[in-house]
């Protein structure tokens, strides 16, 4: 079959590797789509930020399957012990692999295991034509999801587990700085989760008029000041809720105009502030200004959890986008055909602006 294969950052090529056959416990996927992360991305460039360290020794170890954990496909064998999963389901990834046997997986925290497997970091990804998997990870696809919603499933996924930490009661006022694909899924999430009023920030005119069609309130920060506008809207108590969907380079935490910063400035006292985005570097944190308010400032879990006995967070994305509740695929802008077009796929989603890209490209591989 063929596959993806990183000789070195920013080398790849397309190689014929054996398709591999499961275990007992595992299913084998043909792969539909893929939609790469930002995160990924990057790491192919060489960015030293996190899972840096796997894809390292990766690499040292000679050619490697890479990349590749937002996806859909299509089950086409499975395991001698698998009985969850049948030939032909579709499925996508919302898990992780967790090791099954620390203390947090043995008390039914698996969410908090340490020792997680990642796909298409620690063991091979999607960015081919076939991919064999543990069941652990995989959610089904309702019949209602395009493939090109179900490889950008995932994320949505973990902005419902961002929404679930954020402990939203009805009726709060939320902001959601940074329209991006969890921001949106986030705030329409929030939404669902029964916020009142659901302010989402950006600069880009696009995702703004998508968050407006879509019953949240834009905030055009090119020419309205966010904080100010909160203030306003809020008699100046301040929002409930602020997710944090911005990430990158920062330089304080709690002072100044980075968007951290702004959360911790228009949350109100006792708020919480959901961290969706991944920050970078190192930032300079004032405790006191957090201190002072009594904000939560919460990292989510990650993977997928029980919200209820007879759902979890994998399947209720797959739900409400079947339902047309959380429009995903307003944000897939670019599908490129075959897994050649890796490369290219690479360039567009780490420079989006430069592209007129509002999500991560998609490579159709079937």
């Amino acid at each position: 079959m063929d596959a993806v294969v990183v000789d070195e950052f920013e080398e790849s090529r397309i190689a014929d590797v054996p398709r591999p056959t499961p275990d007992s416990g595992e299913v084998l996927i043909e792969v539909s789509r893929v939609q790469l992360s930002v995160t990924e991305c990057l790491l192919y460039r060489g960015a030293e930020i996190i899972h840096y360290d796997a894809i390292e020794r990766r690499l040292e170890g000679g050619d490697a399957r890479l990349f590749g954990h937002e996806f859909c496909g299509r089950i086409a064998e499975v395991g001698a012990n698998v009985t969850a999963f049948e030939p032909g389901e579709r499925v996508y990834a919302p898990g992780k692999i967790h090791c099954g046997t620390c203390s947090y997986c043995r008390s039914g925290y698996e969410n908090l295991c340490p020792d997680t497997v990642g796909i298409g970091y620690d063991r091979p990804g999607a960015l081919a034509e076939y991919v064999s998997l543990p069941t652990e990870p995989l959610c089904r696809l309702p019949s209602g999801v395009s493939d090109a919603a179900g490889a950008a499933l995932q994320p949505m996924a973990s902005s419902l587990l961002c929404v679930l930490d954020a402990d939203i009661d009805p009726g709060d006022t939320v902001v959601v700085l940074g329209t991006g694909v969890m921001g949106f899924q986030c705030a329409m999430a929030a939404k669902q989760f029964g916020a009142g009023d659901v302010y989402t920030v950006d600069v880009r005119d696009r995702p703004l008029e998508i968050a407006g069609e879509n019953g949240l309130v834009p905030i055009d920060a090119t020419t309205t000041d966010p904080l100010e506008r909160i203030d306003e809207r809020t008699d100046g108590l301040g929002a409930d809720v602020v997710f944090e969907a911005v990430g990158g380079e920062q330089d304080h935490g709690t002072a100044g105009d980075d968007p951290l910063a702004q959360a911790f400035q228009m949350v109100r006292r006792g708020g919480t502030i959901l961290q969706v985005g991944h920050i970078a570097n190192d930032i300079e944190l004032t405790p006191r200004a957090a201190r002072s308010k009594c904000v939560r400032w919460v990292n989510p879990q990650k993977g997928y959890k029980s919200v209820s006995p007879s759902t979890n967070t994998g399947e209720l994305a797959g739900e409400l986008v079947a339902d047309g509740d959380v429009p995903i695929e307003a944000f897939v802008t670019h599908e490129l055909e075959g897994l050649e077009s890796f490369d290219s796929a690479v360039d567009i989603t780490v420079e989006k602006a430069e592209y007129g890209a509002l999500g991560p490209a998609q490579i159709v591989i079937d």
